[in-house]
């Protein structure tokens, strides 16, 4: 679906305010509002309520949700905040840094744009049932609204833990949300995309004017990740292998092709946010513009380690990934300026950089037609990989890894054990590098080193250890990471805003 369309998207308004007046003139019908009550009336009317479900993943304005997706990155040995200027989203950088409060803004938009989708999902899972349209129609849409709102809770389980879990439209007279508990919250993302996965098509079958809508094999995608968080290395080796037999996705795009904004929708592609340049609306992405260097125009943020160049050293996929300071890009940028007196890695992310060309003339920030790419099939297959080889299976581990190897060139893996594992997770962080993946990754893996403890904890140390040690590079001395405590920052904290509006009955993390 298109990020933002003026024929698609819809803001519905619930909120019901009552007035109590003596006067005839208060009392009169509000002219032109749009109310539940005469909503849903056609087919037009439930695919625009839809079309709001889909916006939510990336709403109007920058800050309101494509920020959070670098978080995966920033809170890793991947990326630092980036834009060294202290006062410049200085609440990012504090999520960086584990410095993390309760009152941090951007952990506040998670939850709030989170549950805005689950709320505008929740709407159309109850009222397009009763519209007067067809049973197909009813059981694609409501369908679609299934897999959106497994996505919103599948957001909100990974970065919070227990939750609140909603699965009516919540109104003003409802009491007051707690959360549950996480696996119950996990056995609700399994059944919606379970419904999902049994009614909608898959991608090979969609007419072009759907392509970007959720599909079979996105539901089932997202169900076998569900698996891994869980640790159901049975159901996830079993589910994957499936979607891999369908034959509906490939490897075919050259790795540099596959973040191309000339490449929407490609070969790998299971699901992506998908935009589009328009002289009006705002409906591209920020991506671009929020990573790349100020001196190219950008704000300069998510700016790659040196940790993370170093470790790609000699991958084909480095030069497709990060771009250095003084890297040669294109003709336009034979020698890249990545502002090294505002950047504290001296290297931007080049998965999210748009050539000069390709870039809109105004409103750049919110109108770069370049989809973001949400997940992928080398992510599932190296899924696949992980899982069969905690099934003992390490044959299949071994064939799905050598799949995302081959398609760069590399030979093949012929490893065992341990460092088959190990291998991986390497290649995990190679292909998926700056794509919002590695904290979510380590802080679900066991350390390598003490199996009882997360791999988060394991990287993190040694992060820190090289930075303020062997690190000679642009990033050498940040302390970054130093502030990790495990007891604690393996779930960002409940939003304190949240917490008061339910009087205490929201809970807080344990730590903060």
């Amino acid at each position: 679906m298109m990020k933002r369309n003026n024929q698609l998207i819809i803001v519905v308004s619930v909120l019901a305010v009552l007035w109590s007046s003596c006067s005839d003139f208060l009392d009169q019908p509000i002219q032109g509002k749009q109310v539940l009550e005469n909503y849903f009336a056609n087919e037009d009317e439930c695919l625009k309520a839809l079309s709001g479900c889909y916006a939510s993943l990336s709403p109007e304005d920058w800050w309101e949700n494509d920020l959070f997706y670098l978080v995966g990155d920033i809170c890793s040995d991947d990326a630092f905040k980036g834009n060294s200027l202290e006062g410049d989203q200085r609440d990012f950088g504090e999520l960086a840094r584990f410095n993390i409060t309760p009152q941090n803004e951007w952990i506040q938009y998670k939850w709030q744009y989170a549950y805005e989708q689950i709320y505008r999902c929740n709407l159309v899972i109850k009222n397009v049932p009763e519209a007067p349209v067809s049973d197909d129609f009813k059981t694609r849409v409501v369908a679609e609204a299934k897999f959106l709102r497994a996505f919103a809770y599948f957001e909100l389980v990974k970065n919070f833990g227990d939750v609140p879990l909603l699965l009516e439209p919540l109104t003003v007279n409802d009491p007051k949300q707690e959360r549950v508990a996480a696996s119950l919250i996990w056995e609700q993302i399994e059944k919606d995309l379970n419904d999902a996965a049994l009614e909608l098509s898959e991608r090979s079958s969609q007419g072009a004017a759907d392509i970007g809508r959720a599909t079979k094999g996105a539901a089932l995608a997202y169900l076998v990740k569900a698996y891994v968080y869980q640790e159901k290395w049975s159901e996830a080796e079993t589910l994957a292998k499936q979607i891999v037999e369908t034959g509906e996705y490939n490897l075919n795009d050259p790795f540099p092709t596959v973040w191309s904004i000339h490449n929407p929708n490609g070969n790998g592609s299971i699901f992506e946010i998908q935009t589009v340049f328009d002289n009006v609306l705002d409906a591209g992405t920020v991506l671009p513009v929020f990573t790349r260097s100020r001196a190219d125009g950008g704000w300069g943020f998510a700016t790659p380690s040196s940790h993370l160049d170093n470790f790609m050293a000699g991958d084909p996929r480095r030069d497709a990934t990060i771009i250095k300071e003084g890297d040669y890009v294109d003709a336009d940028y034979p020698s890249y300026d990545t502002q090294l007196s505002e950047n504290e890695t001296g290297r931007i992310n080049r998965k999210y950089w748009v050539a000069w060309n390709d870039r809109p003339s105004q409103s750049e920030h919110t109108r770069t037609p370049l989809n973001h790419i949400l997940f992928r099939y080398a992510d599932l297959l190296l899924l696949h990989a992980e899982a069969a080889w905690h099934n003992g299976n390490e044959g299949e581990a071994i064939s799905s890894v050598n799949m995302v190897r081959n398609r760069v060139g590399l030979g093949g893996l012929s490893s065992s054990g341990e460092q088959l594992l190990t291998d991986i997770y390497n290649e995990r962080r190679m292909e998926l590098a700056l794509e919002g993946h590695r904290y979510y990754d380590l802080k679900r893996q066991k350390g390598i080193i003490s199996p009882n403890s997360s791999r988060l904890k394991e990287v993190m140390d040694e992060f820190v250890s090289y930075n303020l040690g062997a690190n000679s590079d642009y990033d050498a001395g940040n302390a970054k990471g130093s502030l990790f405590d495990e007891d604690v920052h393996l779930l960002f904290p409940i939003p304190q805003a949240e917490i008061d509006l339910s009087d205490g009955t929201i809970t807080q993390n344990r730590g903060y």
